[in-house]
């Protein structure tokens, strides 16, 4: 859940965490709870593993063009000032919501996912 609040808390104090992982969206008064729950991580001893922005932009299925629905978020620049990696910009994809609906989320692969997943196995191998 997104902020600081009550559920992410108790989900600090209540289970062991090897990091977390800070989803934003491009708004920018978004970067305002990204901040406080970076600093509510740092708090507790919580590895930050990095930042996703979340609903990023979605492409044009007639032409690729990337659409900013929500404005272009300064993500990067919050996540550099804060000294966090930007993980990557998930863009709302109509696949995912499909292979939900159908209980085939497993099947969803996307380039954009790359960088997240060779950062996380990275920063936690098995």
């Amino acid at each position: 859940p997104p902020g600081t609040g009550d559920v992410p808390l108790t989900i600090f104090q209540s289970l062991p965490v090897d990091g977390v992982i800070i989803a934003t969206s491009p708004q920018e008064l978004v970067s305002i709870i990204v901040k406080k729950a970076v600093n509510m991580a740092t708090k507790m001893n919580i590895e930050i593993a990095g930042v996703v922005e979340n609903m990023s932009y979605v492409l044009c299925p007639d032409c690729g063009k990337k659409i900013d629905v929500f404005g272009s978020g300064k993500v990067g620049e919050t996540a550099t000032a804060l000294g966090i990696e930007l993980l990557g910009k998930i863009p709302m994809d109509v696949h995912i919501s499909s292979l939900c609906d159908n209980g085939e989320i497993e099947k969803f692969t996307a380039d954009y996912l790359d960088r997240c997943v060779e950062v996380l196995e990275r920063k936690y191998p098995v």
